[in-house]
């Protein structure tokens, strides 16, 4: 039985291989690719549904009413703003673990929401989008009879 003799090289093409797996793996869990762009962060949020329609909580603690946009654009809820840093304070930054800049978050919308209903409201540094549910949205399961 003959044996394939050892190739560097091709073991460094399994090396970079892996490298570029590794590598885009993080990118996918950070907001470089997104329209915020290289700084950009974004803030956590829960969404769920309820019989009635949908609610999401999206965290974003240090900004104010003026600072969110909330807008349904086609088949999508759109959450953007912008968090800056305080400047003003006396003395020297000795760390800076916050994130600040804009953000952007989108969040498909499903069939069944009316579009019409969303309703936002901001208190201690938590959005509440909700929005209701159509008609055809809320009715109770439909039978569906097999041939």
């Amino acid at each position: 039985m003959a044996q394939n003799p050892w190739d560097p090289l091709k073991e460094l093409a399994g090396v970079q291989q892996r490298m570029n797996k590794l590598f885009e793996s993080a990118l996918a869990r950070t907001n470089f690719d997104t329209e915020g762009g290289v700084g950009a962060w974004t803030p956590v949020s829960d969404v769920f549904e309820t019989p009635e329609g949908m609610i999401l909580h999206i965290e974003l603690p240090g900004l104010e009413q003026a600072d969110i946009d909330v807008r349904v654009e086609r088949d999508e809820l759109i959450v953007q703003g912008d968090r800056r840093m305080d400047r003003d304070v006396a003395g020297e930054f000795h760390r800076v673990e916050r994130s600040y800049g804009k953000f952007l978050r989108r969040f498909p919308l499903p069939s069944a929401v009316d579009r019409e209903s969303v309703e936002a409201l901001f208190r201690d540094g938590v959005l509440t989008v909700t929005l209701t549910k159509s008609e055809r949205g809320r009715s109770a399961a439909i039978k569906v009879a097999v041939r």
